[in-house]
Formats: structure tokens, C-alpha cells, sequence
């Protein structure tokens, strides 16, 4: 059974979280964070800077991302700069950004986010 972490919509975590685990986000996360997967609900505020397998963005991301995997969802908006590998981005979600750069090669992805750790 795979843990999921959830920060609720009436909660705020500021500082610095680095693990193998998900996390649903419906608050507000202020800070450095290192994860699988992040996906950030309709109601979640991420700021600060996020490195992840996987992140999945309903509400609010002010933070510079590096990721394999990039899922917009029509409702979302990510200000920040933006480095993946995949990105799939509904109509309706907004990337404000001034560099949103793909790497298609495996390794240079994983080499950029353990360079953040």
C-alpha cells in the first residue's frame, strides 16, 4: 500500500520535505519539496520549488519545477520555470514562465533533480 501524504485545505507547511511518498495537496506548501508525485487539488497553493516524478496541477504553483512528468489540468496555473520531460497541458491551464525547457533523455531528468537535493 503506497503512503500518501495530504496537507488539507486549512493547512499551511512551510520548509523543506524530501521523500519517496505522494502527495495530495489542498493547502498551502511554502518551501522545498522533493517527491514522487505531487498533485496539487483545485483549493492547493505550492510555492517555492518542487522537484518530482510526477506532478499534476489543479490550482496554484509559483515555484521552479523539474519533473519527468507534467500534467496542467484545465483549472491550473504554474508561474515559474519549468523543466520536464512530458507535458500534457489541458485547455484552460496557464504556464507564466520565461524558460519551460523539455529534456527527452532519462538520465539528464534524473541528473537535474538530484542536482536539487
Amino acid at each position: 500500500m503506497k503512503n500518501i501524504i495530504k496537507i488539507k485545505e486549512d493547512s499551511h507547511f512551510k520548509g523543506v520535505y524530501s521523500g519517496s511518498n505522494d502527495m495530495d495537496l489542498y493547502g498551502h506548501f511554502d518551501g522545498v519539496l522533493q517527491i514522487n508525485t505531487l498533485y496539487v487539488k483545485s483549493t492547493g497553493i505550492f510555492t517555492g520549488r518542487l522537484s518530482a516524478q510526477t506532478v499534476i496541477v489543479e490550482g496554484e504553483v509559483s515555484a521552479d519545477i523539474k519533473t519527468e512528468n507534467l500534467n496542467l489540468k484545465a483549472t491550473g496555473v504554474i508561474d515559474g520555470d519549468v523543466i520536464y520531460r512530458n507535458l500534457l497541458i489541458e485547455s484552460g491551464g496557464v504556464i507564466k514562465s520565461s524558460k519551460v525547457h523539455n529534456i527527452s533523455k532519462p538520465d539528464l531528468i534524473y541528473k537535474k533533480l538530484k542536482s536539487t537535493s
